[in-house]
């Protein structure tokens, strides 16, 4: 028995190389092999017994490993749903496209928060300048109630937005 483990430890040994590869050709990335290559380990060692020595391990393995890749596509499909290539070849485009317009808008909010009263700029400061931060601590920090901070930031975010649609529209 440990004769026909030693063996078998061999020739996974001499080609694991290839299974990885072979995973990686059907899963297009690295990531997502190095996952199936350690579930298709686990059942190669586990059923090792079965497979015999005379027959082709590379069609034996390549049989688990296909199986496997089979069940991880349909969990992922299952836990995520998957955009099509042509729906990410689109949002590509479109990022490429607005790319500008975002640079111009980021430019703008710049100079928008510059034009804003001190006490408006530090209340955005509070609120956004730590991301472990509510509306409640800033609130607190304040001595106001949340409410009233939460309706000031609402018209500081109307402000900045209509200063920022006016400094772009007024560079077409």
């Amino acid at each position: 028995m440990e004769s026909r483990r030693n063996d078998f430890a061999r020739t996974f040994a001499k080609n694991q190389s290839w299974l990885y590869a072979y995973l990686v050709t059907l899963l297009g990335n690295v990531a997502d092999a190095d996952e199936v290559f350690q579930e298709v380990c686990v059942v190669l060692w586990s059923d090792y017994e079965t497979f015999d020595p005379e027959t082709n391990f590379k069609r034996w393995a390549s049989v688990i490993a296909r199986n496997r890749v089979l069940g991880f596509r349909t969990k992922q499909q299952r836990e995520a749903r998957r955009l099509s290539d042509v729906a990410i070849e689109l949002l590509a485009e479109e990022a490429v496209e607005r790319a500008e317009l975002l640079e111009e808008r980021r430019v703008a909010l710049h100079g928008c928060l510059d034009k804003l009263s001190t006490t408006d700029r530090q209340l955005v400061a509070k609120c956004y300048g730590d991301a472990n931060r509510s509306f409640l601590n800033v609130a607190e920090q304040l001595g106001r109630p949340v409410n009233t901070v939460y309706k000031a930031l609402q018209r500081v975010r109307r402000s900045l937005r209509e200063c920022v649609d006016r400094q772009v529209n007024a560079q077409l």
